[in-house]
């Protein structure tokens, strides 16, 4: 009895196994990601690689087969086609590592609360962030040995290569190398993440992060600008975490009239029982009202407090109220806050000028 493989022309068997295999992976994902729970990270990874496991068990089998049917004169193939499947199954792999890191990408922050509950929301991201980033580098890492594979790249050239490379560095690439390291210790240290503002004070810098790459890290200013920094910016200076601020504190300056003197004392009172009683203000910081000093016109007092939270918003809001609050008990005590005022004395038998 003939054999139907035998039969089939150009050994069709080949890229018929590969088709079939390609459909079944296909099938095989999808059934398996529709039994997981939706928006979960393992489904989405296993939607994100359904194109290219199927694209790459197809492309290697048809790879394959065409490198065995190449004449040895065209293109000499040492191991019969296997050379072509191997090249394009590398390939394959950083397609997919690449899809899983768009893919973490576009749902970080989802992906991010399902793997980490417990931690805060900043250091999840900035968790899945390196996530990403590794990927993207065996990504790389990947395409890079098959590329030093197929060019037969011994390990004395790498040797020499890194000679010439640290030469490199001595005459010209010393900030590049300068800021992949200084990304390297941002992550490592973390004096800050996306989502912080930061503020740097010898360079006049201050934004919220939006990205940490390699070589820069990319800011937000307050006036909605983009601002891209180099990392070796933050190793040689001193960098502000304005996030990190546990209570913001609260410092204003005002001023009552000469003639309101006598009515310091009650109204030094009434602020710091409205300080006592504000439930913004935290208490267990300090808190004081004090009359500071004569001024060239004016009394002058300050108060001083702490939010009870260290968002700016909040303390903002804390700031209004207190103003509007010590209007009203200058007002309550009929004081009254002066402003700056100019008296012209003409001189003796002046004349008058419009």
């Amino acid at each position: 009895m003939p054999d139907p493989a035998a039969s089939l022309p150009f050994n069709l068997q080949l890229p018929l196994t590969g088709l079939a295999l390609s459909l079944i992976s296909l099938l095989t994902i999808t059934l398996v990601a529709g039994r997981l729970r939706r928006g979960g990270l393992v489904r989405g990874l296993l939607l994100a690689a359904r194109l290219s496991v199927s694209s790459t068990i197809l492309l290697c089998t048809l790879g394959w087969w065409l490198g065995s049917l190449l004449s040895p004169g065209l293109i000499a193939l040492d191991r019969d086609g296997r050379e072509v499947r191997d090249l394009l199954l590398v390939l394959g792999v950083a397609w997919t590592l690449l899809r899983w890191k768009g893919e973490i990408n576009a749902h970080s922050t989802g992906y991010a609360a399902q793997l980490l509950p417990s931690m805060a929301e900043k250091e999840r991201i900035f968790l899945l962030d390196v996530l990403t980033k590794i990927i993207g580098i065996t990504a790389l890492v990947v395409l890079a040995l098959e590329v030093m594979r197929l060019l037969g790249v011994s390990a004395a050239v790498l040797v020499t290569a890194g000679g010439f490379g640290a030469a490199a560095v001595g005459f010209g690439a010393k900030e590049i190398v300068s800021n992949s390291l200084s990304g390297l210790m941002l992550y490592i240290n973390r004096p800050f993440v996306v989502g912080d503002t930061i503020e740097i004070p010898n360079e006049s810098l201050t934004g919220s992060v939006e990205h940490i790459g390699w070589f820069y890290t990319q800011l937000r200013s307050l006036d909605r600008q983009p601002i891209f920094v180099p990392n070796t910016i933050f190793s040689a200076n001193p960098v502000i975490n304005i996030a990190e601020t546990d209570n913001r504190r609260i410092w204003i300056e005002f001023g009552l009239a000469y003639n309101d003197r006598p009515r310091i004392e009650a109204i030094v009172a009434d602020l710091e029982h409205a300080l006592a009683d504000h439930p913004r203000v935290d208490q267990s910081k300090t808190k004081a009202v004090n009359f500071t000093g004569y001024g060239e016109s004016s009394l002058d007092l300050r108060l001083l407090c702490h939010a009870a939270s260290g968002d700016v918003l909040d303390g903002w809001a804390l700031r209004q109220d207190l103003l509007l609050r010590i209007g009203d008990v200058v007002a309550a005590h009929g004081a009254a806050m002066p402003f700056p005022t100019r008296t012209l004395i003409q001189a003796p038998g002046g004349r008058d000028h419009p």
